[in-house]
């Protein structure tokens, strides 16, 4: 009877441990945990394949015949210009800032350079793009964006202060026997120097500049002189914009496009747009967030007479320009409400062009 008794006991708790287990579930994954890891797993794997796409996107924008041809050009550029976009060694002082102007003009974005002194140069910039790749051959030519450039092109005479130190070697000196600086690079083994212009450009330097011949969109040659007297004198950047805009005496057009008021103390100022079949409307220069307006050159059409219909000339209403104080560089004196002359640093200008605003900066 007891190992009977014993057996039952055994039984029992046997029973007791099967019915218990049979009562507790299994833990199922958690759903939660799985969930996220599935997502984050998910998202890694959608992150991964955009930047795969991104990239590939790169190479194929790289790879493209357009991409080709710009590379290249921006090769021969440098070469010529002997800078480097990406070590940002430039030289805007001399002859050679031509270069690295075009590289702008195509690219949309300027070689920023590493010596401090150089960085005048770009702030005074006269040529101005925009980003709309539908207008992409658009240019804009102000001499006069910023109280820097008032003082270096508003004054009649050419000062000697701390801005116009920087052109005394652009302008030359007839008194003391010094030519004028002009746009020009070396090339060949002998490293002949070149002078940069449309004639030499298809000429001497066609070999070296046949890969630009696609990417780098200039305004077209024209050969016939300019309708006002012209003298051949040299302005800050007035031979660069010349090369540019691809007629002699464009820059010193600008120059004697500026309306001064000795009198009244007041300016007005010259803009010269090229956009080929463009209609241009309500154009503003634009600084801190004020606006000076502009209105059609009555040399408008003389103008289009010399370069053709895809120019257009605009002039400033009146702002105040104490030339004496311009002379001597005062900028705490420069006291006005209107762009350009609240301050140093260049102003935007804004346009409607065929019924698209349009924004256009010179860096």
């Amino acid at each position: 009877m007891k190992n009977a008794s014993k057996w039952m006991m055994v039984v029992s708790i046997l029973s007791i441990i099967t019915a218990c287990e049979g009562r507790i579930d299994p833990q199922p994954p958690q759903g939660n945990e799985v969930g996220a890891a599935t997502v984050a797993t998910n998202t890694i794997d959608l992150k991964t394949d955009a930047k795969e796409k991104d990239n590939k996107t790169n190479q194929s924008d790289n790879a493209s015949p357009t991409g080709h041809k710009m590379l290249a050009c921006q090769k021969e550029l440098e070469e010529l210009g002997q800078y480097s976009a990406y070590e940002g060694r430039v030289d805007y002082e001399s002859g050679f800032r031509i270069f690295p102007l075009l590289h702008f003009i195509m690219t949309k974005k300027s070689i920023e350079a590493n010596k401090p002194e150089q960085t005048a140069y770009m702030k005074d910039n006269p040529i101005f793009v925009t980003n709309n790749d539908k207008y992409a051959p658009s240019l804009l030519f102000a001499i006069i964006h910023s109280k820097r450039t008032g003082v270096l092109h508003g004054v009649s005479a050419f000062p000697d202060n701390k801005v116009t130190k920087y052109y005394k070697s652009m302008v030359g000196s007839a008194k003391q026997g010094e030519f004028p600086q002009v746009p020009a690079t070396d090339v060949g083994p002998t490293n002949k120097g070149v002078e940069i212009n449309r004639k030499t450009w298809v000429n001497e330097l066609a070999e070296y500049t046949e890969a630009c011949k696609d990417s780098l969109i200039l305004p077209p040659t024209k050969t016939a002189p300019p309708f006002f007297n012209y003298s051949d004198y040299v302005y800050p950047f007035s031979k660069e914009i010349d090369f540019v805009a691809g007629a002699e005496g464009v820059g010193a057009g600008l120059e004697k496009s500026i309306q001064r008021y000795a009198d009244e103390k007041k300016i007005r100022i010259p803009m010269l747009f090229y956009c080929p079949g463009c209609k241009v409307e309500n154009v503003v220069m634009v600084q801190n967030n004020v606006e000076l307006k502009f209105t059609e050159a009555t040399t408008n059409s003389e103008w289009q007479k010399w370069l053709g219909s895809d120019w257009h000339m605009y002039i400033s209403e009146k702002i105040d320009f104490d030339e004496k104080v311009f002379a001597e560089a005062f900028f705490y004196r420069m006291r006005t409400h209107l762009p350009p002359f609240i301050s140093e640093y260049p102003s935007t200008v804004q346009a409607t062009i065929n019924g698209e605003q349009m924004k256009y900066v010179n860096r």
